[in-house]
This record gives C-alpha cells, sequence and structure tokens, in this order.
C-alpha cells in the first residue's frame, strides 16, 4: 500500500534530501512537488525569504553546488561556470536549473517541460529574431493565432497550397497548348510562303 505523506512530510523529505546534495529534480521526484514549492521550502529552511542574499564569505568551505548557486547569483553565465569549478555540462544544467527553482523562476518549470523540444523552440526564436518579429505586437498575434485561429489558418494554408498545385497544372497545359499553336503557326507560315512562291512562278 502507497504511503501519502503530508505537506509536513514532504518539507521535511525535501530539506533532508537537499542536505543530502540531491538535485531539485531529484527532490521532485521523489518528493512530487514542483521546483518553486522546493525552493520554497529550501529558502525557508536555510532562513531565506524570497529575496534573500546568498552568503558570500567562507566560499571556500562550501559544496561545488554551492558555489555554483553563488556563481549563477552573481551573474556568471553556465560556460563560466562549468570552466570555475570543472564541471559538466549536464552537472551545470541540473544546478542551473536548481538556481531557478531556489529563486521561484518559471524557466524552472518551462524549461522542465519543454526541454524536449528545445532544438524547435531555439529554430523559432532565431527565425523571429531575424525577421525583427520579436516586440509584443508581433508575440500577442502569434499567441491570438496559436489559441484561436491556427486549425483554420492550416486549412487556409493546404486550400491555398492546393489551389497553387492546380494552376501550376493549368500553367502546364497552357504552355504545351502554347507550343502547339506555335508549331502550327509555324507550319502555316511555311505553306503561305510554299503558295506564294509558286503563284509568283506562275505569274512570270
Amino acid at each position: 500500500m502507497q504511503v501519502v505523506l503530508t505537506r509536513r512530510d514532504k518539507e521535511q523529505l525535501v530539506i533532508k534530501l537537499h542536505q543530502q546534495g540531491k538535485t531539485i529534480r531529484e527532490i521532485a521526484h521523489a518528493a512530487h512537488l514542483s521546483f518553486s514549492d522546493i525552493g520554497m521550502i529550501i529558502r525557508r529552511a536555510n532562513g531565506h525569504d524570497k529575496d534573500g542574499d546568498i552568503e558570500t564569505k567562507d566560499l571556500k568551505d562550501k559544496s561545488t553546488a554551492t558555489k555554483a548557486l553563488f556563481l549563477f547569483s552573481v551573474g556568471k553565465k553556465p560556460i563560466e561556470v562549468a570552466i570555475e569549478l570543472n564541471l559538466s555540462a549536464s552537472e551545470v544544467q541540473s544546478l542551473l536549473e536548481e538556481f531557478w527553482a531556489l529563486n521561484d523562476h518559471e524557466l524552472a518549470v518551462v524549461y522542465n517541460e519543454v526541454k524536449a523540444f528545445l532544438p524547435s523552440f531555439l529554430k523559432l526564436f532565431h527565425c523571429l529574431k531575424e525577421r525583427r518579429v520579436l516586440d509584443e505586437k508581433h508575440i500577442f498575434k502569434f499567441l491570438r493565432y496559436a489559441n484561436y485561429d491556427l486549425s483554420d489558418l492550416m486549412n487556409r494554408v493546404q486550400c491555398l497550397t492546393n489551389d497553387v498545385i492546380n494552376l501550376e497544372g493549368q500553367k502546364r497545359n497552357l504552355l504545351d497548348k502554347l507550343i502547339l499553336w506555335n508549331a502550327q503557326l509555324s507550319d502555316l507560315g511555311r505553306a503561305i510562303d510554299i503558295k506564294n512562291q509558286q503563284l509568283k512562278r506562275m505569274g512570270k
């Protein structure tokens, strides 16, 4: 029989796992809590409020994870943290997600949901950036299309695509007819020239 943990039990489990050095992802899996809830529990357990600062003293005696969180808090980029602390890309990514969660940042939740599709999201981002349509006005339009009009737009695109295919077929047929007519006119022209030459000879 599966044991149902109370809110208090989950908070104690979060604190215990955090003290054991578990990542936010591992804690979330064990406690069945969101990243933001876990971050709130850890901040409260450490005596920090939402906007509390990370202590900068005695960092030499702190764990690698704590050092990484501090570096993120002062604006260091993931690659800078990886180089300074000699961490792998996966370790830095895990710590960055933990940093987002501890700061109650929506990126932790968003990244966890879309990371499997991140390459496509990045392609979309760069495409919109290149076309300079990343301002609020254009994004609002994209959201409206996605929420209400996307299916209609897809149907219209399909209809227009079919129309284009039909028009291209008609164009090919007309070109074939034009070629045939030109050939017939050419034959007719040669026949007229021959007839004129015959008439001239007969007139002599």
